[in-house]
């Protein structure tokens, strides 16, 4: 892997891929158009619940310094992503956490080590910014506790969800 600097972004570039930290007011507009792709391959209930994303409030917690975004890139192209929240918690707040919100690999990228090089970049630049926990997690249809495991994470919580209320 080597490291380079651009425009005050690290990055590290592995096998032609580049993982960097992007600011989300720059990300957000070329990644619009993949996270309609993203809602409808992981996500469940979509009649019920339909994508709606508010970018006002993104735009809102970016500017506080509460989002953080790292990119996977191949000769340019976006492949690859990881937005996650960086701020204390309520329950221990002497200690920073980073919550993942999301986190997407193009289908024609999930070969090899690209996800686990991504979930590395983000892992050294939120130590950067103090974060000691990360929570993640995996949608239990996509089945990705085999690469979790492998990096690392361990389970911790089982969410459950109930669609309530009519349309």
């Amino acid at each position: 892997m080597n490291a380079i600097a651009s425009e005050g972004v690290r990055s590290v570039i592995s096998a032609g891929t580049v993982y960097q930290v992007e600011p989300w007011a720059t990300f957000n507009h070329e990644a619009r158009a993949l996270f309609g792709e993203h809602w409808r391959e992981v996500a469940l209930n979509h009649a019920e619940v339909p994508l709606d994303i508010d970018y006002d409030r993104y735009a809102t917690m970016a500017a506080s310094g509460k989002v953080h975004v790292v990119t996977a890139r191949r000769a340019g192209k976006l492949i690859g992503y990881h937005v996650g929240f960086i701020d204390g918690h309520l329950h221990y707040k002497s200690t920073l956490h980073c919550v993942t919100d999301v986190y997407w690999i193009a289908p024609e990228c999930r070969h090899g080590v690209t996800a686990i090089r991504l979930f590395q970049a983000l892992e050294r630049e939120v130590i950067k910014r103090g974060v000691r926990k990360i929570i993640t997690g995996a949608k239990i249809h996509m089945g990705q506790e085999r690469l979790f495991g492998f990096m690392g994470y361990t389970p911790a919580d089982t969410l459950f969800v109930k669609i309530v209320g009519g349309a």
